[in-house]
């Protein structure tokens, strides 16, 4: 009997990482369920970095200084494609919640989204 995949959340915190020596830039940190193993780790680096971002161990934080405006939302359809399910939250770049679907609407983070009726 074949196991089921247990799906893969994965919530990107959008930051804004534009002071001191950083500008330009759009960053994230990320959370998955369930926790991911060394290789998936890896994995996942792998599309970041693909994708125009690098860690910067201080601020720990993936961040793309001076890169094309789409880069969130490319990461996000590579994200996608790889087989995870993405939930944006935080400092999300303009483009991505331009890019959301009418049928989708916006939540803040610290609040319940309305009961359907």
């Amino acid at each position: 009997m074949a196991r089921a995949a247990k799906e893969k959340v994965l919530t990107i915190t959008w930051r804004d990482e534009n002071y001191g020596p950083v500008s330009g830039a759009v960053a994230f940190r990320t959370a998955l369920e369930p926790f991911p193993s060394e290789t998936e780790s890896r994995k996942l680096a792998r599309i970041y970095k693909k994708n125009g971002f690098e860690l910067n161990f201080n601020r720990q934080a993936w961040i793309a200084e001076y890169k094309p405006a789409d880069t969130p939302i490319r990461l996000v359809e590579a994200l996608k494609e790889a087989g995870y399910t993405v939930i944006n939250k935080g400092a999300q770049p303009k483009i991505l919640t331009e890019a959301k679907p009418a049928a989708e609407p916006a939540v803040a983070d610290d609040e319940a989204p309305a009961p359907k009726m």
